[in-house]
């Protein structure tokens, strides 16, 4: 299992990085803070077995937010949405596991 994470940077209003990890959400957060000057805090994640799937689509839900790297401006809506955007996500991967072609694609 990994996690799809939701941070915020505190020093930009509705700046949040979407990423993921297999470790621990705080390591993770730990790592990313030593390079920011500004405090970094988890907002919301969700578990999964098909992380970098699901990254990327919540990445490609968002293209027109993106600001930088994994960075988005998203607004309140947004990240309310993110747990249930990312099981949307999750129920489309499961969808196309026992296919040869959509296996490729979960790697």
């Amino acid at each position: 299992m990994a996690f799809v994470y939701l941070l915020c940077d505190s020093g930009q209003d509705n700046m949040f990085k979407i990423g993921i990890t297999r470790g621990e959400i705080d390591k993770r957060i730990k790592k990313l803070q030593t390079g920011n000057a500004h405090e970094i805090f988890l907002v919301d994640y969700y578990e999964t077995d098909y992380p970098f799937f699901i990254e990327r689509m919540m990445h490609l839900r968002h293209f027109g937010n993106h600001k930088r790297g994994e960075w988005f401006e998203l607004d309140s809506y947004d990240t309310s949405m993110f747990k249930k955007d990312c099981h949307d996500c999750e129920l489309v991967a499961e969808s196309m596991k026992d296919n040869p072609f959509g296996k490729k694609l979960l790697k």
